[in-house]
C-alpha cells in the first residue's frame, strides 16, 4: 500500500516530519511522499535524522503547487524531483506562505465589501504563517443570514472545504475571488516541475468545481501533464475508474493518495483515506525510476 499525497507541519499539516514516519511505518506504507504545500523544507529535515529508524518503506520526492485554471485555484503534483532546484524555483516563483495569505484575505475582503456580505472583519482572526483566513471567514459570514443568499450551494455555509472548493475557488458563485495573482500560472507550475526533474500530475480533479473535469481534454492537450492523480479520499470508485481509464486511454502515468492533513482535515487517514482506500504500489511502477 502506497500514500503520495500526504502534508507536515511544514505547510497545512498537523503532524510533524517524524510523526508523519511513524504513522507511515505503523500502516505498513511501502512508498510515501510528502507533499507540503509549495515548500520542500521536509526534505531538509529528513537529511538530518536517521530515516531507517522511523520509517522503513521508500519516500519519493514531492510538492503540492498551487495555480489556476481559468481563475479558478486548482493543484499540481510534482514527484521525483532534484530538491536544491525545487527549492529555489520555488523561491524565485511562489510566494511564502504568510504574504499568500494575507494578501488572499485583502482580496477576499475586498470582493465581499464590493458585493455587500455582511462581516465583522474584526471577528476574523488567523495565522498567517500557518493557516488562510476561509476557515475563519465562513465561520463570520454564516452568522448573518443575510449572507446565504451569496453561497452557489448551501451545504458550503457548513463546510471550509465547500465554501473553499464551490464557492470561494468557484467562478460560478457570487462568493468567487480571483486569486490568480497570488499564485504561478498553470504552465509555469509544470515548468517548476520538469526543471527540477521531476514529473507533473493533476492533483485531485473531483475535489474541485464539475469545470475542471468537464475541462479534462483540454487541460491535458493544451498542458504537459505528465500524469493524473487517480486515487483520492473523497473519490468515488467511478471517479476512480474514469480517472484509470482516462489516463490508460491517454498513455498518462497514475498516482494517488489520501491528501493527510493530521488533524487539520478529517477523514484523510493516511494510507486509508476515509476508511476504504488501498492504493497498490504497481501504479507507480511505469514511472518511478523509469524516467
Amino acid at each position: 500500500m502506497i500514500d503520495l499525497h500526504i502534508h507536515t507541519n511544514y505547510s497545512d499539516g498537523s503532524f510533524t516530519v517524524k510523526e508523519v514516519l511513524e504513522e507511515a511505518n505503523k500502516l505498513s506504507l511501502k512508498y510515501i511522499s510528502i507533499t507540503d504545500h509549495d515548500v520542500v523544507d521536509t526534505y531538509d529535515e529528513l537529511k538530518e535524522i536517521n530515516v531507517s529508524n522511523l520509517f522503513k518503506g521508500e519516500i519519493i520526492n514531492g510538492c503540492e503547487i498551487t495555480t489556476t485554471y481559468n481563475g479558478e485555484v486548482i493543484e499540481v503534483l510534482g514527484y521525483d524531483f532534484d530538491i536544491p532546484t525545487m527549492k529555489e524555483l520555488l523561491k524565485q516563483n511562489v510566494l511564502i506562505s504568510e504574504q499568500k495569505q494575507l494578501k488572499e484575505f485583502e482580496l477576499i475582503k475586498k470582493r465581499y465589501k464590493e458585493i455587500g456580505v455582511i462581516f465583522n472583519e474584526e471577528n476574523i482572526v488567523f495565522n498567517p504563517k500557518k493557516e488562510s483566513c476561509r476557515s475563519y471567514l465562513v465561520k463570520e459570514i454564516k452568522r448573518y443570514p443575510e449572507n446565504y443568499k451569496f453561497f452557489l450551494e448551501k451545504s458550503s455555509i457548513d463546510s471550509k472545504s465547500g465554501f473553499t472548493r464551490n464557492e470561494a475557488f468557484n467562478p460560478k458563485s457570487p462568493l468567487y475571488v480571483d486569486e490568480s495573482s497570488l499564485f504561478p500560472s498553470l504552465d509555469k507550475a509544470i515548468d517548476i516541475v520538469h526543471k527540477s526533474g521531476g514529473l507533473c500530475f493533476l492533483a485531485h480533479t473531483f475535489a474541485y468545481s464539475p469545470t475542471i473535469v468537464n475541462e479534462l481534454d483540454n487541460i491535458i492537450n493544451n498542458y504537459e501533464f505528465d500524469g493524473i492523480e487517480c486515487y483520492y479520499t473523497t473519490f468515488t470508485e467511478e471517479q476512480t475508474k474514469f480517472l484509470l481509464d482516462y489516463c490508460s486511454k491517454h498513455n498518462l502515468f497514475m498516482s494517488g493518495g489520501s491528501d493527510f492533513h493530521g488533524n487539520n482535515k478529517i477523514n484523510h487517514n493516511m494510507g486509508i483515506g476515509s476508511g476504504n482506500m488501498n492504493i497498490h504500489e504497481h501504479i507507480i511502477k511505469p514511472w518511478y525510476n523509469n524516467k
